[in-house]
């Protein structure tokens, strides 16, 4: 049996396009593709009457019809001019409602990449049909003036409506709640929409990062190219639907490492190979 030929130039720096291209080709398909669209991710309680059933993939129906902070009628879909995101709450809740809408308001404050009204808008619903207009707009002031970034009047929006059109987009968002006397038990969830009204992501509202939430926000930008360290972003990470966050997937950053290291290797031989052919 003859010797096996050592590998030429030419083929060691094909074979190092190859690993080189194969980083870009897995970054680019997770990039474009994203993680897997899924409606089984839930956070319910054991009476099944409270919680988040994800419905990721559906759509906010059109014709819901609510009324603004100064009573205005406005129609939910007509406010998703870009990623947009959502939040189901009453006002004159004790406890969470107050808990979630402060920590969107400092992650808000934090995200300075991402600014409201350029890069996204925000809406807030109240779920409770005996709320209205008046304090809408007085829960708007009070908590815009906890948050420090310069939010346009448009950009942050907060509805109030009746039971039918509240009844509608809680069952489209799988928001489920219970009333409880004159209050009521439910969960707090920060919900991201296309500009089409898809559901795009879902994360929990009362320890958000701001890298999540930017996340999120590029999730719902549909159909807009990405930059590369974008890419390479969502390489790294991927949604968590029971966790309602972003993780780290440490497999898909040592397959990308492994091809890097492979191609640089690849070159040094080639680089190492010519200098010694021309000394």
């Amino acid at each position: 049996m003859s010797p096996r030929q050592p590998l030429s130039d030419s083929h060691l720096v094909r074979l190092g396009l190859v690993a080189l291209a194969g980083v870009l080709l897995v970054g680019g398909l997770v990039a474009c593709g994203g993680p897997a669209a899924s409606t089984t991710g839930s956070d319910i309680s054991p009476d099944g009457k409270v919680g988040i059933v994800e419905k990721l993939g559906d759509t906010i129906p059109e014709g819901l019809m609510f009324k603004d902070e100064d009573g205005n009628d406005v129609e939910l879909r007509s406010l998703l001019r870009q990623p947009t995101v959502l939040t189901l709450v009453y006002l004159r809740c004790p406890s969470i409602c107050g808990e979630l809408i402060n920590e969107l308001g400092r992650t808000v404050d934090e995200l300075q990449k991402l600014q409201p009204g350029r890069d996204y808008d925000l809406v807030t619903v109240s779920f409770d049909p005996r709320e209205g207009p008046e304090l809408a707009k007085t829960g708007k002031t009070e908590f815009l003036k906890r948050v420090k970034t310069d939010v346009p009047p448009d950009a942050w929006r907060f509805l109030t409506g009746d039971q039918e059109n509240i009844t509608k987009l809680t069952q489209a968002v799988g928001f489920l709640y219970t009333e409880d006397k004159q209050d009521f038990k439910h969960a707090g969830a920060v919900i991201f929409l296309s500009k089409e009204g898809k559901i795009v992501r879902y994360l929990g509202g009362l320890e958000m990062l701001p890298f999540h939430m930017e996340l999120a926000i590029n999730d719902a930008r549909e159909g807009n190219a990405r930059s590369f360290m974008q890419k390479i972003q969502r390489l790294c990470y991927s949604y968590d639907p029971e966790g309602k966050t972003y993780a780290l997937q440490v497999n898909r950053i040592i397959l990308l490492v492994t091809l890097l290291g492979a191609g640089i290797f690849l070159f040094g031989v080639v680089l190492k190979r010519r200098r010694k052919g021309t000394a």
